[in-house]
């Protein structure tokens, strides 16, 4: 009986002790000692983001009801929000932004001034509560655009998509 009792206890901190994978039934992404997947933090983004919020359009309302700044900070981004066409011009011309968000009936004045940049950033128009025939026409226009009223994640999921248009070399550049 002691054996038995020896053996057992052994054999549980032998497997206590392992850092090998877990092969039980559905276990397969648990590991013994690091415990699941889900706990490691998502990597870091590192990206210059200017938003544009023209007070006399719809995207300051847009990101009222999201609190895009705190949103964009945790991710790791680097947001800068202006909201005159002067501040814009000269936010502009210090260049480094990888993104431009910008009403959608600003985007293309900004798309226009941002062409002639070393490394152009990638521009982003946001809609708010646009039809179906509004979000065709710009879709054709444009390759990502950001729908609103939206919530974080989907928020932070068009800048993603966004960004990854940025060819590696882009970014590089502008760094």
């Amino acid at each position: 009986m002691n054996t038995r009792i020896i053996a057992a206890a052994l054999l549980l901190l032998a497997s206590t002790g392992s850092s090998d994978p877990l092969l039980a039934c559905g276990e397969k992404w648990l590991m013994g000692s690091r415990g699941t997947r889900f706990h490691r933090p998502a990597p870091a983004r590192h990206a210059a983001i200017l938003v544009y919020a023209n007070p006399a359009l719809n995207l300051p309302r847009a990101l009222a009801n999201v609190p895009f700044e705190a949103t964009l900070r945790k991710a790791g981004y680097r947001p800068t929000v202006v909201t005159s066409p002067e501040a814009l011009s000269s936010a502009l011309g210090q260049g480094g932004w990888d993104l431009v968000l910008a009403d959608v009936s600003d985007s293309q004045a900004v798309s226009s001034r941002t062409q002639n940049a070393k490394a152009p950033p990638i521009v982003l128009p946001l809609m708010y509560n646009a039809t179906g025939a509004e979000l065709a026409a710009a879709k054709k226009q444009y390759q990502r655009i950001l729908k609103a009223p939206t919530k974080n994640q989907s928020f932070l999921d068009a800048i993603d998509d966004a960004l990854a248009l940025k060819s590696p070399t882009q970014a590089k550049a502008g760094e």
